[in-house]
């Protein structure tokens, strides 16, 4: 607003006022991020498998569920979520796929989530991906397979040995 009402005047550095604005915009938006990155989808109160069906109930494509019914350990549970969703929406957003398959299984102290689409490929998980630091956290990690036009997996593998 300062720099609005100065705009004419010439009484204050603009450029200046704008790259001091950038900063701290830039500073509340990871802040932000960093506190959402904690807060727990309330939906996990009846366990993954009903808020993953939860989840992709309006989607705009066809989605296979197979995610075991057994009880994870929170932070487990609501990593896998966010894996699921942001997976889920950048199916549906980008990828252009008819269809989607989510698989969450536990077996030999891991919990291994797979989304897979049909859609066009192409995708890269990013080094700064706040995924991959979600699931590296928990001592696991995130696998990306996208080729060209032939669809895209994003699988995660944590450690489970409760």
């Amino acid at each position: 607003r300062l720099a609005q009402r100065h705009l004419d005047d010439g009484t204050v550095d603009i450029n200046n006022l704008l790259d001091e604005s950038v900063a701290e915009l830039g500073t509340a938006v990871a802040e932000l991020r960093q506190l959402a990155h904690g807060i727990r989808p309330s939906s996990l109160d009846d366990g993954l498998p009903a808020a993953v069906a939860r989840l992709v109930r309006g989607a705009p494509v066809m989605v296979d569920l197979d995610v075991d019914s057994d009880e994870l350990p929170d932070d487990i549970a609501t990593t896998a979520y966010f894996v699921i969703s942001e997976s889920v929406a950048n199916a549906v957003k980008h990828a252009d796929a008819s269809r989607i398959s989510l698989r969450v299984h536990r077996r030999d102290g891991q919990v291994l989530v797979r989304v897979s689409d049909d859609g066009r490929g192409g995708a890269v998980l990013r080094s700064e991906s706040g995924l991959a630091d979600r699931v590296a956290a928990l001592g696991g990690h995130v696998d990306v397979v996208s080729p060209a036009g032939q669809g895209t997996v994003v699988e995660a593998v944590m450690p489970c040995v409760s």
